[in-house]
């Protein structure tokens, strides 16, 4: 019997239009004491995603990627890199190279790209520096890489998977004219929005969007990218960037 009546006044409480009102205040400010946590903890999230995506890329500072190289069989990874080195003009010795190799899987769709760790950051500057060189790459007796192939080979910063996506959305914002230029510079993603205009550092993508494209609709990402998109960027045509300091 109490059971009932308990049941029935509480009832008559919920028709009551100031109770009514009370009980959505009560609500309203617990509401919002959860989203301003869920805020808050979602800026902390980003903000260690962020970090931990900074300290990886910094862990591949002395990594470049070799891309373009024909592969055969029982070849040598170490010799092939210190080969484009003498065609680019660069002595690179086995002192120099930490540990080098293809990565992925073949898939018979063109070779794989070479990985390669220096043992000093010196070196991988000057190499890295050199690759231009190799547009015309100087012909070395003995080579294990052929000057045809030297030429077609594109030496870029190997990057983590978050950075090689953002680079791959701002390659498809300058295809739209949203942006003049992005490149890379030791893992540090930089665009240019005009020409002539300022550089900018960018962190992650969600900068990249804030900073090119601004009106950017969730269901417009244009998804993962292929093998070739991660290899990197080709800088713009006739830019000359000083080296990144050790």
């Amino acid at each position: 019997m109490e059971r009932e009546t308990l049941k029935k006044a509480m009832m008559e409480c919920f028709k009551d239009g100031e109770f009514q009102s009370i009980l959505k205040e009560i609500v309203a400010e617990a509401m919002a004491v959860k989203d301003a946590e869920i805020a808050d903890l979602r800026d902390q999230l980003k903000k260690a995603t962020t970090h931990i995506n900074e300290l990886e890329q910094y862990s591949r500072r002395l990594c470049v990627n070799v891309s373009g190289v024909p592969e055969t069989p029982n070849e040598s990874t170490d010799q092939i890199i210190m080969d484009l080195g003498k065609m680019a003009g660069v002595t690179v010795t086995p002192a120099d190279l930490d540990r080098t190799h293809r990565i992925g899987k073949g898939t018979g769709g063109g070779p794989r790209i070479i990985i390669a760790r220096f043992t000093n950051f010196s070196k991988r500057q000057e190499f890295y520096n050199s690759r231009r060189e190799l547009r015309k790459p100087r012909p070395v007796r003995g080579s294990v890489v052929s000057t045809e192939s030297a030429g077609k080979t594109f030496i870029s910063d190997n990057l983590t998977r978050d950075n090689q996506h953002t680079m791959y959305v701002a390659r498809c914002l300058k295809k739209e004219g949203k942006l003049h230029s992005a490149w890379t510079d030791v893992g540090r993603m930089k665009i240019r929005l005009r020409e002539g205009g300022p550089t900018k550092i960018i962190r992650s993508l969600e900068e990249l969007r804030e900073a090119a494209d601004p009106d950017y609709r969730p269901d417009a990402d244009p998804g993962e990218p292929s093998d070739a998109d991660r290899e990197g960027f080709r800088p713009a045509q006739g830019r000359n960037r000083k080296s990144a300091r050790k």
